[in-house]
């Protein structure tokens, strides 16, 4: 959608969620010595500052990666994922893109996907010298199939609209199906929020194949109570790994 814009949420819980388990993929497949395609559907602007007005107007990022700074963490995952984030500069938090062009190798390729016409300004401003790197100014939903690698290659697919749409739930779940029938050798792995409205039950019955994670915080009337990830053709480590980081998360971002 043109008008969501993550610097409103860059650093929230769900952020803290999602790239715990991306940079967990990204360990493994960054030190694999063969071609490896990392495909973001919906890049962003690769870096969001957390002092911006808009960061500064939700503040959420003070109940997510605030939350675990300077904490003495004991999940391996969990300590990975903070390490990675505190190689930016001081109030600078990276979204996928900027994780996925930090960890993997000097000979694998990245394909990030962005509709919004400012935010793919930026994002060019930030990866387009890395040589690694193509940037597409389309919506993935509409052209993402043409761009998957050979069916047994290396990668992620890395799928978070906003859904912002209802529809998309559906849709997302239809697009990612058609994407691991076509590169079944690649990792998927989608975020969705948990809302009130309970709709990414309509995304979980969709996806085929899945294993589910989900965060899951007090109940509310409005507003996200938690944050989930399907995973697909997850490597088999990611289970064990991801699992411990999330009971840790759970503990430090919900208990008061």
């Amino acid at each position: 959608m043109l008008s969501y814009q993550h610097g409103y949420h860059a650093g929230n819980i769900a952020d803290v969620h999602k790239h715990t388990a991306l940079v967990l993929l990204l360990k493994y497949l960054g030190t694999l010595s063969k071609l490896v395609t990392f495909i973001d559907s919906h890049s962003g602007r690769d870096l969001y500052n957390l002092t911006s007005e808009q960061s500064e107007k939700t503040g959420e990022w003070k109940d997510g990666i605030a939350r675990l700074n300077g904490q003495d963490l004991h999940s391996q995952a969990l300590k990975d994922y903070v390490a990675q984030v505190a190689t930016f500069d001081e109030n600078i938090y990276p979204g996928s893109p900027a994780l996925t062009a930090q960890m993997m190798a000097a000979n694998h390729r990245g394909l990030f996907f962005e509709l919004h016409p400012g935010e793919f300004e930026i994002l060019k401003e930030n990866l387009s010298s890395d040589k690694r790197q193509r940037l597409i100014h389309s919506n993935a939903m509409d052209r993402l199939i043409d761009y998957l690698p050979p069916r047994n290659a290396d990668g992620l697919l890395l799928v978070d609209p906003s859904y912002e749409v209802k529809e998309e739930y559906a849709s997302i779940a239809r697009l990612v199906n058609q994407a691991h029938k076509r590169w079944p050798g690649g990792v998927k792995m989608v975020w969705y929020p948990l809302l009130p409205e309970d709709r990414h039950e309509e995304l979980k019955k969709g996806l085929k194949d899945a294993t589910f994670y989900e965060l899951i915080g007090p109940r509310k009337e409005r507003g996200m109570y938690g944050t989930g990830l399907a995973l697909i053709n997850a490597p088999e480590h990611f289970d064990s790994a991801f699992t411990e980081a999330a009971t840790e998360m759970e503990s430090l971002l919900f208990n008061t």
